[in-house]
């Protein structure tokens, strides 16, 4: 049982805390983006008398592309949160089979005693 609680609590928790946390703050950084882009005027001239039809067809389109920054943050959530799975897993993987492995052995070693008692 010990093997379960340390794997969840060294390894699933703060994997989980990792994914939301990091989560939220890409979250806050396009919603920061966003305004920020939405702030900035766009400066007609006389010759282009197309702005603000092109304007009005940019705010419809939804934006999916990422910008510079957040590709950068991006890949630094994603670096960050591959090289704490990649490092733990292997140490958790080994917990847990152990654990599985003793609970399968001592509940084979204890249905066997009953077996020979039983004779």
């Amino acid at each position: 049982m010990y093997g379960v609680f340390d794997f969840v609590w060294h390894y699933a928790l703060p994997v989980g805390i990792f994914v939301y946390c990091y989560g939220r703050i890409f979250q806050v950084v396009r919603r920061h983006n966003r305004i920020r882009s939405d702030d900035i005027p766009m400066v007609a001239t006389a010759g282009d008398q197309n702005a603000e039809q092109n304007r009005q067809n940019e705010q419809q389109v939804p934006v999916l592309a990422l910008s510079y920054s957040e590709l950068n943050v991006l890949q630094t959530i994603i670096a960050i949160i591959v090289g704490f799975i990649v490092c733990w897993s292997p140490l958790s993987v080994a917990n847990i089979v152990q654990t599985l492995a003793v609970c399968f052995l001592f509940a084979l070693r204890r249905n066997r005693a009953i077996i020979v008692h039983l004779r």
